[in-house]
Parts: structure tokens; sequence; C-alpha cells
């Protein structure tokens, strides 16, 4: 093989090489790209709710002042996933209680008797717990929720700063340490 052939093979094993990376950097340039930051920017203000207890309008922004952040869990005693980590969400919500974070049990899609029945069998919730149910899911649409479970994450300011998608394992200790960092404290 010539000199001349060498150096061809070569610039075209080059030319492959550098054209598949560029394709890829352009591929994974979508992943952080700031047009695909999440469309829920705040916590949304047109979004009636009630607390379920004693029926009364619930102000997420007043909460929102009294604690150090507010997440927002979106769930409905129909959901399998959501019963499923149902027990650990109350457990790692009683140690965010202890930051004075604020936790909003949002049941949707849901009737009040099958939610007072479902929730008796974990006691009383941490006070830091709020029940809170929207019977028609109209806070679903606001928020930009299809499937439950899902949870939002507002720092003091109402930014949204995190969505959790889909059931999680709350009784990972990594998930208190991300909410401590996503929200300052």
């Amino acid at each position: 093989m010539s000199t001349s052939n060498k150096f061809s093979l070569i610039f075209i094993l080059i030319a492959i090489t550098v054209g598949y990376s560029l394709f890829h950097k352009k591929k994974l340039d979508t992943y952080f790209d700031a047009s695909l930051t999440p469309i829920l920017k705040e916590l949304p203000k047109n979004v009636s709710l009630t607390y379920f207890k004693d029926g009364k309008k619930l102000d997420l922004a007043e909460e929102l002042k009294t604690s150090n952040g507010l997440l927002v869990h979106f769930w409905g005693t129909w959901c399998a996933p959501c019963e499923y980590e149902l027990p650990e969400f109350l457990k790692f919500s009683e140690e965010l209680g202890k930051k004075n974070i604020k936790v909003i049990l949002l049941a949707v899609n849901d009737k009040d008797v099958k939610i007072k029945k479902f929730l008796k069998r974990f006691g009383k919730l941490s006070d830091n717990i709020i029940v809170s149910h929207d019977p028609n899911g109209h806070s679903m649409k606001e928020y930009g929720v299809v499937k439950v479970p899902e949870t939002f994450l507002f720092n003091k300011d109402g930014k949204n700063v995190n969505k959790f998608v889909g059931p999680q394992d709350w009784g990972l200790p990594v998930y208190i340490k991300r909410i401590v960092n996503y929200l300052g404290l």
C-alpha cells in the first residue's frame, strides 16, 4: 500500500470518527437544551384546593410562607403504585417535617369514603402533612400531570425546583439529601 493510500485511509477513518462524534454530540445536546426545562416553572396560583378534613380553602402560597418548601404529591386510592409507595412516602414526609417542609397529599379522581378508609390504616399523620382532595382531577391539568404518582418540589419562592415522576423508593436516604440540596437548606 502506497503512502498516499495510507494517508487517504487514515483521513477517511478520522472523518468518519469526527462525523460520528458530532452526530452523538448533537443527540446529547438535546438532553441539556434549555428549551426542555420543565413547563411548570412555579406553584400554580389558579388551583382551587380544600383541606380534606374540613373542606376549608387550602392556600398553598400561604402554606409555603410558613415553611422551607412544599412537596405536592399527586396520588389516588385507585392507583396501585401510589398504594405501594405511600407507607414509605409518609415516613419520608415525617422526616421532611423536621426540616419544616410541608407535604400536600393531593388525592385526584377519587371518592372521600375511599380516601378516609385508605388513610385510616396509617393512623395520625405527621403535622407537616396536609391531605387535600381534587375529586375531578382539575389540578392535574394546571400542574401538567398525566398520570400518578407524581411529585413536585417548590422552594420558598414558589419555584418548581424538581419533579419526581412515577413511584419512588422514598425510603432511600438520598431523597432527603436531594430535597435539602434542592431547597438550599
